[in-house]
């Protein structure tokens, strides 16, 4: 609530520095494995190696990957997997979480991202969200040169997720 408020007054900052991503996630994935385990998910992600450093808002992207890998958990059922991956393309670093469950009916998702909407099969898995990680999570994510990764179907899953250009957010090296 505090960053849409931020948004509003036009107070909503984004303060890049190096970050190494790879551990950013998975420390995330850490302390998410206890809650998927206590709902019977399998959460898997494997940390690449030799990931390069990135400037980017720390904090902010770890409210969005902590966002979109505990709604991934949530809204599968017991027995179901969610699988964090983050990876260096050509041109790009990309980070998705994709999950086997409920999915997003097709006639809603182009709401999805918008302030305090939830589709209606995700009101009934979860009636106490607010509506406001995925709207957040774009603005963090947009407000740093990246587009958001979204794609589901209704039953089978979902994926959510970010891509960054490389060349926009890799740090330079230090020069001594």
């Amino acid at each position: 609530l505090l960053n849409v408020s931020r948004l509003n007054t036009g107070k909503f900052v984004i303060d890049a520095g190096p970050t190494n991503l790879a551990e950013v996630v998975q420390q995330e994935i850490d302390q998410l494995q206890r809650h998927a385990g206590t709902r019977k998910i399998t959460l898997v992600y494997k940390k690449p190696k030799d990931f390069p450093i990135v400037m980017l808002d720390e904090t902010k992207i770890r409210q969005v990957i902590m966002n979109f890998t505990d709604n991934a958990i949530y809204y599968t059922p017991t027995g179901g997997k969610v699988t964090v991956n983050l990876q260096k393309t050509g041109s790009a670093v990309e980070f998705t979480v994709t999950d086997t469950g409920i999915g997003v009916p097709k006639a809603l998702q182009h709401k999805l991202f918008t302030k305090f909407y939830r589709a209606d099969n995700a009101m009934k898995a979860r009636p106490d969200g607010t509506g406001l990680g995925l709207f957040m999570a774009k603005k963090v994510i947009v407000a740093q040169g990246g587009a958001v990764i979204f794609k589901s179907v209704e039953g089978k899953g979902s994926t959510f997720g970010f891509s960054f250009p490389l060349k926009e957010i890799l740090a330079k090296p230090s020069k001594k």
